[in-house]
């Protein structure tokens, strides 16, 4: 990787690159790309780990998730009585997808720790709609319509079975679970065939666009009845401005198989903490000059960033045209008004502006 790749500290790496995955390969991650904003995936590009920043109040989430996370023998345990449902909730754009990749990661990292004493189970991670757990096609029907609970569900069940059988799972066994009618016998039945070759599975259920809270009630609904022993489901969930993180767990009628973490809004210190983490976890500044705090915290009453992807969108950015500047120059507010005004104009556009007629009629 050359160093004009790190000239901008808030550039992340993604975790496929020109070359197929980087696997921890310094050779191949000099070929990766880079994105203004993509969400952190530690278990799978290692120097994720470095760019989390505890913004948004998903610090004291992961926290939380640690917390109540169960031991191995827990997970493992046929006669305990349920799986485990982790709900990640918040605006969109507030970094769910970094945080569900993170918990998932320390998941593993505790899983692998207490392998030995446990009989070296094998976990399976499955992120049934891809790193970037974009649910779209996962919810459209065939016909282009919003595709009901059942079809979703048996989509998900396929997307894990196709990593069950990665790992050589039975064909024919995989292929009867997916074929089950029966969401509950369904998981069910793999929940036996997790037990029968000491594995645990983990996978993660993209955020869905619901057409309204009650359909949302009843998938979630549908994600605690699948989470036998040793099947662990993480959640995406967003949510409106008008609505609470409270409303969204509530539907679960707090059961104790449910863990719940719910990032909030982005106050004014959060501005200083990204900036000064990212420059910090990329090597220093770069050629950057350190900015003053009070400016950055000033900033967030004038800018008030809508969420962490406008966040590090907009610090990409400004370091960007940074990189051609005379002379050293700090990303404090002045530097970074351009770019937000840009974004808040063009956001307004959109809002104006009338949506031109399809040609053709």
């Amino acid at each position: 990787m050359t160093s004009s790749d790190w000239a901008n500290p808030y550039g992340v790496r993604k975790p496929y690159g020109s070359n197929g995955p980087t696997n921890g390969d310094p050779e191949a991650g000099a070929h990766a790309t880079f994105s203004a904003d993509h969400p952190l995936v530690p278990w799978k590009q290692p120097d994720h780990m470095d760019q989390w920043v505890d913004v948004d109040h998903s610090g004291e989430q992961l926290k939380r998730f640690l917390a109540r996370w169960p031991t191995l023998d827990e997970l493992l345990d046929g006669g305990s009585g349920d799986g485990r449902v982790v709900i990640v909730s918040g605006l969109p754009g507030m970094g769910k997808t970094s945080l569900i990749h993170r918990c998932f990661h320390e998941a593993r990292q505790r899983v692998a720790k207490g392998a030995a004493e446990a009989g070296d189970p094998l976990a399976v991670f499955v992120p049934t709609a891809g790193l970037m757990n974009d649910g779209h096609r996962i919810s459209v029907g065939p016909d282009g319509s919003f595709a009901p609970v059942e079809l979703i569900n048996t989509r998900i069940r396929k997307e894990i079975a196709k990593r069950l059988l990665r790992h050589a799972f039975p064909e024919e066994r995989v292929r009867s679970i997916v074929e089950e009618e029966d969401p509950y016998q369904a998981y069910g039945d793999m929940r036996d065939l997790l037990d029968q070759h000491n594995a645990l599975l983990f996978a993660v259920i993209p955020h869905i666009r619901w057409n309204d809270a009650g359909l949302r009630t009843d998938f979630l609904r549908s994600c605690l009845s699948a989470a036998h022993p040793r099947i662990v489901l993480f959640v995406e969930v967003s949510h409106g401005a008008a609505e609470t993180a409270r409303e969204v767990a509530a539907t679960l009628n707090g059961s104790a198989a449910v863990t719940h973490l719910a990032l909030r809004e982005l106050d004014a210190e959060d501005i200083w903490r990204f900036s000064h983490s990212a420059r910090a976890a990329n090597g220093g500044p770069g050629g950057l000059v350190e900015p003053d705090r009070s400016s950055l915290v000033a900033a967030h009453s004038e800018w008030r960033p809508s969420d962490v992807r406008e966040l590090r969108t907009v610090f990409h950015s400004a370091a960007d045209a940074l990189r051609s500047a005379p002379h050293p120059w700090p990303i404090d507010a002045d530097a970074l008004r351009p770019h937000w005004e840009r974004r808040r104009a063009g956001r307004a556009s959109l809002l104006r502006d009338p949506i031109p007629p399809r040609s053709g009629g």
